[in-house]
């Protein structure tokens, strides 16, 4: 395959499902394409699997586990080591868990998987995104987080966990994440934007047992769209010409739209943000 456009990207949570089906169209057009995921074996198939449908060789796969926020130091290493620079990232890594877990870091694990390592992986890879033509920063969220009930004074739910909202709370710490990150980086040139990638017919929500799992398995066979039409938003916002000075924005089926109303509150994103740098510091320190 003729590579078109020299443009490197990185995705998070490639292996399977919306990440996979991304990769697959941004290496159709091109793009030499880095993919993260957790299981080396999966990552390797997924490579071949790419390679063979779309004739892109240009393809790295980078293992790490998300969720232990220690390991993204080597990874944005790894990254940086096989990339001069990057013109876009996808934070799309994320899962549902009904039953309360920590990380071997102590900290709840939607929080730390579907949040903080949007958050710092961003923040690590932010001078080589920034390298030369500013790249696209884009975060995998959802029109769940409408339902979400944010509590600040307890943003990791260790009082009372409920998973779904649990869930809910966490993408809209992407939208409340990429907002604020556009608003303290928007003279770098580099753009932040959010999407809703539809409900999407995936493995999402298959690590939970019981009830959580049921409803979600219904709710795919009933209404779920195929993850060719989920991945069109993030192709959209990576590949096109027409988004190329648009950011802090929330995107759905390729339009920006309104995110929730508490999703602009100054004051949310601000404290998101340095509660979330405190943690890193701590953990980093």
């Amino acid at each position: 395959m003729e590579i078109l456009m020299n443009k490197n990207c990185i995705i998070t949570g490639a292996t399977d499902g919306l990440g996979k089906q991304t990769a697959i169209e941004l290496a159709k057009l091109g793009y030499n394409i880095g993919l993260v995921g957790r299981n080396q074996e999966k990552g390797d198939k997924v490579l071949d699997e790419i390679a063979s449908a779309t004739g892109n060789h240009s393809l790295k796969y980078f293992k790490a586990d998300l969720s232990i926020i220690k390991n993204l130091d080597n990874l944005a290493n790894d990254i940086k080591r096989e990339y001069d620079s990057i013109d876009i990232l996808i934070n799309n890594a994320g899962a549902y868990f009904s039953q309360y877990s920590e990380t071997k870091e102590q900290l709840e694990m939607t929080f730390a998987l579907n949040h903080l390592s949007y958050f710092q992986l961003t923040m690590l890879l932010i001078d080589a995104i920034e390298f030369e033509i500013p790249g696209r920063v884009i975060n995998v969220a959802s029109s769940a987080h409408f339902g979400a009930k944010l509590n600040l004074n307890d943003i990791q739910m260790k009082k009372k966990y409920k998973g779904w909202t649990a869930y809910c709370n966490s993408k809209l710490m992407n939208i409340l994440f990429t907002y604020e990150v556009h608003k303290r980086y928007k003279d770098t040139g580099i753009s932040f934007n959010s999407l809703h990638p539809g409900f999407v017919d995936t493995s999402f929500g298959d690590n939970n047992r019981g009830l959580g799992k049921n409803i979600l398995s219904i709710g795919k066979k009933l209404i779920a769209i195929n993850v060719f039409k989920g991945a069109k938003t993030s192709v959209y916002l990576a590949s096109s010409d027409e988004v190329e000075n648009v950011s802090g924005k929330f995107f759905d089926k390729s339009k920006a739209v309104k995110s929730s109303k508490i999703s602009y509150s100054d004051s949310n994103q601000h404290k998101l943000w340095s509660y979330s740098e405190n943690i890193i510091n701590d953990l980093c320190s």
